[in-house]
């Protein structure tokens, strides 16, 4: 007889081998074979509690996506990022004109034509139109002012350039005035210090090549506009009387 070294059980000599390979070794397998059973069963289990709330990943992509958001507009919209958008133009600033016979105010279309507002606002500031007339009042037409000399033929000793604004020259638009052939680039870029104020619409004034630069509107004071296109004038349409312009006040 032998003593079993794993169970201490007396077994036959020859059948010592069978009954430690038979016993012992399948306990060892299965005892194995069991743990890894309940490890696989223990992942897996991890797993399924780790799906059960998806919340933590809707969040994170809600996160992601405003993200997204706000750097897109940063990147459209920031005046000082590389690239981005300009910001909107501040508001068009107003010239208000006191005359002897009234005061108008003229929008200054600073978002359209800004080389042509940029003239007449640094003029006004300069009290350049300050004591000059409407030297020219032609019925039915246009009341024109800004000369130095009374009669047409000054200006401010500078010119700016023509610009396309698109603005046409309806009834009470502000536009410039000019000396050259509307029909070449050289005649469009004579303006000055010379406006005019359209009494009716003009369309003809539109169909040169070059057309007469609008960069205004009255807003205010219209009647007085009209008032002033009425004066008697002469033959040359020089008014009888003067028409003075006592000042031209630059506002926000």
């Amino acid at each position: 007889m032998a003593t079993c070294p794993e169970c201490g059980a007396k077994v036959r000599r020859d059948n010592l081998k069978a009954h430690v390979e038979k016993v012992h070794r399948k306990t060892d397998q299965a005892t194995e074979e069991g743990a890894e059973e309940t490890s696989i069963t223990v992942r897996r289990r991890g797993m399924a509690e780790r799906k059960v709330s998806p919340w933590p990943a809707v969040a994170l992509a809600v996160v992601l996506a405003v993200s997204s958001v706000g750097a897109y507009w940063y990147l459209t919209r920031s005046p000082s990022s590389p690239g981005g958008g300009s910001p909107p133009p501040a508001a068009n600033r107003r010239a208000v004109i006191s005359t002897n016979y009234g005061t108008f105010t003229i929008e200054l279309r600073e978002d359209r034509a800004p080389r042509t507002t940029a003239n007449f606002i640094g003029l006004a500031n300069q009290g350049f139109y300050n004591g000059l007339t409407f030297h020219r009042v032609a019925h039915d037409f246009v009341i024109q002012g800004g000369d130095p000399n009374g009669d047409g033929s000054g200006g401010s000793g500078q010119t700016v350039a023509w610009e396309g604004t698109g603005l046409k020259n309806v009834k009470y638009s502000v536009a410039m005035a000019r000396s050259g052939d509307p029909n070449s680039a050289q005649g469009a870029n004579t303006a000055t210090s010379q406006f005019f104020v359209n009494l009716v619409e003009s369309p003809s004034l539109d169909n040169y090549a070059y057309p007469f630069v609008v960069f205004g509107q009255v807003i205010s004071g219209q009647s007085v506009v009209d008032t002033i296109g009425r004066v008697p004038v002469d033959s040359n349409d020089k008014p009888i009387s003067p028409v003075t312009m006592y000042s031209v006040t630059i506002v926000s």
